[in-house]
C-alpha cells in the first residue's frame, strides 16, 4: 500500500552546543541523579534510524523538516537541527503526498507539567495519537502499540486527537508517537541510549512493514 513514508521529527536539535528550542521540550533532573534530556535530540535519533531502516527496505523516505528525500543511511547529526515550524513541515509533507500511497509519522517523547527542572516524575510509557482510530493510521497505531512490548517502554494507549496540527492538517494518513516520558528518569535514560532508539525505530518500522510496497529482498 505505502510507497512513501514521511518521517517528521519535532522541535529543535543542537547547533554549536545550543538547544534550538530553548524555552521548552527539555528536562533537567535534580534527583535521583543529575542529568539532562532534550526531546528534539531524541526525536532525531529515532527518526534517523527509522529513515535508515526504510531506505534499506527500498521505500521512498521524505524528510519534511529539511524538505528533502532521504536515499541512504543517516544519523541524527545529519538531520536538520533548526526548529522548523509545524506549518512548514506540514506544507512540505502535503506537497509530496502520493495519494493513497503515503503515510506520515511524527516522532516525539512526552512530558507532564511545564517545569524544565526537577525530580523524576512517576509517569511512564508510550502512546500513539491518530486523528481517527478507524482506517489505516489506526491499524498502524495498533501494531505500534503492540510493538512497544518489545521495547523497555510501557504501552499505554491509542488516542484520537483532532487538535494536533500534524494530524489535523496533513493530507494523508498520519500518526504521532509519544515514545515514553522524558520527565521520568528511567524512560529518559532509555530514550537517550542508542539501543533504546534502535528498539523504538524498529517498533515503528515493524508496525508499518505489512503495508509497505517493497521487495522483500531489500530487507535484511
Amino acid at each position: 500500500m505505502f510507497e512513501r513514508i514521511i518521517v517528521d521529527y519535532g522541535h529543535g536539535g543542537m547547533i554549536n552546543g545550543e538547544y534550538q528550542t530553548p524555552t521548552g521540550k527539555q528536562y533537567h533532573f535534580t534527583e535521583p541523579e543529575v542529568m539532562s534530556i532534550y526531546e528534539g535530540v531524541f526525536n532525531r535519533g529515532v527518526a534517523s534510524k527509522l529513515m535508515s531502516l526504510l531506505c534499506d527496505a527500498g521505500v521512498e523516505v521524505f524528510d519534511p523538516v529539511e524538505d528533502c528525500y532521504v536515499t541512504e543511511h543517516v544519523t541524527a547529526d545529519d538531520l536538520e537541527q533548526r526548529d522548523i515550524s509545524l506549518g512548514s513541515r506540514v506544507r512540505n509533507a502535503n506537497r509530496e503526498n502520493k495519494r493513497g500511497k503515503t503515510l506520515f509519522v511524527s516522532i516525539h517523547a512526552n512530558a507532564i507539567g511545564n517545569s524544565l527542572t526537577g525530580p523524576s516524575q512517576d509517569v511512564r510509557g508510550a502512546s500513539v495519537f491518530v486523528y481517527r482510530n478507524s482506517g489505516v493510521a489506526g491499524q498502524v497505531a495498533g501494531r505500534l502499540l503492540k510493538g512497544y512490548e518489545s521495547t523497555s517502554l510501557r504501552p499505554r494507549k491509542i488516542v484520537e486527537n483532532r487538535s494536533f496540527y500534524v494530524l489535523r492538517r496533513t493530507a494523508m494518513p498520519a500518526l504521532l508517537s509519544e515514545n515514553g516520558f522524558f520527565v521520568n528518569i528511567e524512560d529518559a535514560k532509555y530514550l537517550l541510549s542508542e539501543a533504546g532508539q534502535w528498539d523504538i525505530a524498529k517498533a515503528h518500522f515493524e508496525s508499518i512493514r505489512p503495508l509497505l510496497d517493497y521487495d522483500d529482498e531489500h530487507v535484511t
